[in-house]
């Protein structure tokens, strides 16, 4: 068992390995070899973009395997462990998506925020939904810490995780503000390559929609 738990852990790692893989190749791709932002951007506002959308899939996966484990248990309950796991993950990389972007949210890289180098509406809100969904995933993963698990009671524990819910849909919001101008104009897309942006939206819409789906049929309600 032990053996089989270690083949297990290898395995999500090299997964979580592969999706990093994934968005790191995407956004070079796209911004850096297609739209032709300088190299010289790679290391914080390249890789930020990135950071960010790998957080977003571990944290959807944490999310969604518990719903498609009541729906198709036979295929899905066998990876029910691994949803803390992708959870931790996608904080922490949420939260360095957060000092990065906070060392870098100027003017000179985020002009859509700024009017005459102050905030304008739409950096502010897609600042606050940001910081908003931070700090509840921030409880969660405060929730997930055995030594805090294990001094609660299941039913605090549970509302407490289930208000993860609430966070993505201020990742959902987060990634609108910020995005949705540019997502009606694919012809500006890089490449026809998606914006990074409507890819987190449309990745947290679906994790929601599938708490949605789930809610209406009693039988397989947590």
């Amino acid at each position: 068992m032990k053996k089989n738990g270690k083949n297990s852990f290898k395995k999500s790692v090299i997964f979580s390995i592969i999706i990093l893989v994934i968005t790191f190749v995407y956004a070079i791709i796209r911004y850096n070899v297609i739209k032709g932002i300088p190299w010289q951007d790679l290391p914080l506002f390249i890789s930020n973009k990135a950071i960010a959308l790998a957080a977003v899939v571990f944290i959807a996966l944490s999310f969604v395997l518990g719903p498609l484990a009541r729906v198709w248990p036979g295929i899905f309950t066998r990876f029910q462990y691994l949803r803390k796991y992708f959870g931790l993950l996608g904080f922490s990389l949420g939260a360095v998506h957060a000092f990065i972007s906070l060392l870098i949210f100027t003017p000179a890289y985020y002009p859509r925020f700024f009017t005459d180098a102050k905030l304008n509406i739409i950096g502010e809100l897609s600042m606050l939904f940001g910081v908003i969904s931070f700090f509840i995933f921030l409880l969660v993963a405060i929730s997930d810490i055995p030594s805090v698990e294990r001094s609660m009671k299941y039913d605090a524990w549970l509302k407490i995780q289930r208000t993860g819910y609430l966070a993505l849909f201020f990742v959902l919001l987060h990634v609108f503000v910020m995005g949705f101008e540019g997502w009606f104009k694919p012809e500006t897309w890089p490449g026809g390559l998606l914006p990074i942006s409507l890819i987190a939206f449309i990745i947290t819409a679906i994790t929601l929609l599938s708490k949605i789906v789930i809610s209406l049929f009693p039988e397989v309600k947590k």
